[in-house]
């Protein structure tokens, strides 16, 4: 449902800020959907409700005479190589919002001099500008990684997240903000598909690929996504406390979908808004993008587990073939014994396997285990089901009469599950990946024994 807003009403009860200007002031704010706001004295990083303070040592905060106030809302603004964007972003934003206390998040991926540009903001702007320089090793995790920190950082009881390239209008934060004065709203987005929207920006083959990937969502996810035209939308703001930030594994540009998949309960309004062109910069847009949000649906779908599985499944149909074919060369050509070729053969495909799940199963699984160490333990493990396998293989043959190599392929499917299980939980694992209660819980990310 999209929200319209009378312009005359969307600063009632804002106090200007300049009466805030003192260490030792103690007056509580009233704006619109942020209650008690006070400012005051901060000696420490302020963390959201029941997490852990915050550790701010990679950020640089600008400038020092703002940084002792709680601010009203949090802009968090994910950037790469938008050097030529940021001043003007800040100049909008600050007149779009004048008299709001705020705090703005840059959470930077560049090569280009967008760091530099966002420090020479100080003492030429009055929010709090803070600059989270992320370096390459940390970057894997894309635009969707860079908001999730934003959020992290953030001490505003709002977070708004939006682009730096000016496509999303600063102009339209007093009518999103106005969106929460119900106080019966968790998450506002600004949609170019409601009432007055318009992605009229986009050339026709990117307009198709966006209204196409926002109906798959949408056909994915029907209850989820019922009051959400936009899903796709990288333009919202959200209630800090409303999110809980150890859910969100972000992997991609699409961190909205990302939001509203693993926070069931999440309450939903819109406001349109015109898709506008770009200020400056290129696009970030690209086929690995979008990839990524195919990616981002299946995991939300059916849960990470179920993904990796299909993936290590597809893996070991390739080792199959591989496995039989070091299989009949060494029983066919070196006349060896067809036990023995099937031990030489596991060598073969464990190799194959273990490259391909390296690149394209556990990529991204951090194991804190060298890739050496875990090449030795993926040996192990399959020669250790050759040992089950074995058994399987001679009674398969000399007693029931199978040929060699379809006991053999019988034997390593009737164990793909079981060496799934010890690659993923013992070889790859990792502290960072969610549990399985969080990828498979139907009520947080719809499963199929209950679609919405």
């Amino acid at each position: 449902m999209c929200h319209h807003s009378d312009r005359s009403t969307l600063f009632s009860g804002i106090r200007p800020a300049s009466r805030l200007v003192g260490a030792d002031h103690d007056r509580s704010l009233s704006v619109n959907g942020f209650k008690n706001v006070k400012p005051h004295v901060r000696s420490e990083i302020l963390a959201p409700a029941g997490e852990q303070k915050l550790d701010r040592s990679d950020a640089t905060l600008l400038p020092p005479g703002l940084q002792s106030w709680l601010p009203a809302l949090s802009l968090v603004v994910p950037t790469r190589n938008e050097a030529d964007n940021v001043a003007e972003l800040v100049r909008r934003v600050e007149r779009a919002m004048p008299d709001l206390p705020m705090e703005i998040i840059f959470v930077d991926d560049s090569t280009d001099g967008t760091p530099e540009a966002i420090e020479a903001l100080h003492g030429r702007v009055r929010p709090e500008i803070v600059l989270v320089h992320r370096p390459p090793e940390q970057r894997g995790d894309g635009l969707g990684g860079a908001v999730v920190r934003g959020l992290q950082m953030a001490r505003g009881p709002w977070v708004c997240v939006m682009d730096a390239d000016l496509q999303h209008p600063p102009e339209l934060l007093p009518r999103m903000l106005a969106a929460t004065e119900s106080g019966s709203v968790d998450l506002v987005v600004a949609s170019r598909y409601c009432g007055g929207g318009d992605a009229g920006a986009f050339g026709r083959l990117r307009a198709a690929v966006s209204q196409g990937s926002t109906h798959v969502a949408r056909v994915m996810f029907p209850s989820r996504l019922r009051t959400v035209t936009d899903p796709m939308s990288g333009f919202f703001l959200v209630r800090h406390g409303a999110i809980d930030l150890k859910t969100l594994r972000p992997h991609g540009f699409k961190i909205l979908l990302e939001i509203i998949g693993r926070t069931p309960g999440l309450r939903t309004t819109e406001v349109p808004f015109q898709f506008g062109t770009r200020h400056a910069g290129e696009s970030k847009a690209s086929l690995r993008e979008g990839l990524r949000y195919l990616q981002l649906l299946v995991n939300l779908r059916f849960g990470e587990g179920a993904l990796r599985l299909a993936r290590f499944g597809l893996v070991g149909i390739s080792g199959l073939l591989v496995n039989a074919v070091v299989l009949a060369f060494t029983t066919e050509t070196l006349g060896i014994f067809y036990l023995l070729s099937a031990v030489i053969a596991t060598q073969g495909s464990t190799l194959w396997n273990f490259g391909l799940s390296e690149a394209w199963v556990f990529g991204q699984a951090h194991s804190p285990r060298g890739r050496p160490r875990r090449l030795a333990m993926f040996l192990v493990l399959n020669n250790a089901a050759f040992g089950l396998r074995a058994p399987m293989i001679l009674i398969l043959t000399a007693t029931l009469g199978f040929h060699y190599l379809a006991s053999n392929l019988i034997s390593l499917v009737a164990l793909l599950v079981l060496r799934y299980g010890v690659a993923d939980n013992i070889i790859w694992s990792s502290a960072q990946r969610p549990s399985g209660a969080e990828l498979t819980d139907s009520a947080a990310i719809g499963l199929p024994f209950s679609v919405e």
